[in-house]
């Protein structure tokens, strides 16, 4: 019998090929964030799918870190004040980068490069502002989709 992979609270977006997992509080803007990564991309012509929002299935295979959407939420977004509506999605994306959504002033200005293992895979971790889309969707996009992106980005 196949046992289902764990459910985590979270948010998952493909950009190129790097595989964010947005984590935070409920309301902390994780839906918000990941509708800006999309539209951004889309505008810039830049590839980036969503792949489960609110909800992720985790499970590691070879290493690597993986996401998948739970079948009941996948293709769907719930952004507050608006409601829920389908999106673009794939089935599976390695993760790359662990994204942690926190009040501003828990936020480092400097902080140490920082890294965690989730399900035994060590992946690195940035913390951004909570609600704060914009300023987040830059970041990322900088850090995802230049080719100087950090070498703890690469995939090897």
């Amino acid at each position: 019998m196949n046992v289902p992979p764990p459910n985590h609270h979270g948010t998952v977006v493909l950009l190129g090929e790097t595989g964010v997992l947005i984590r935070g509080k409920a309301r902390s803007g994780k839906s918000a964030l990941a509708l800006s990564l999309l539209r951004r991309a889309e505008i810039l012509g830049l590839r980036a799918r969503l792949v489960s929002d609110d909800q992720v299935l985790l499970l590691v295979e070879d290493g690597r870190l993986l996401a998948r959407p739970p079948a009941s939420i996948a293709g769907r977004m719930e952004i507050s004040g608006v409601g829920i509506f389908s999106e673009h999605f794939v089935e599976e994306a390695e993760i790359h980068l662990l994204l942690n959504l926190e009040p501003a002033s828990e936020v480092e200005r400097l902080p140490e490069t920082t890294a965690e293992a989730l399900l035994g895979v060590v992946l690195p971790r940035i913390t951004l502002p909570e609600r704060q889309a914009a300023l987040a969707t830059d970041i990322l996009h900088s850090l995802a989709l230049r080719p100087d992106r950090p070498s703890a980005l690469t995939k090897s």
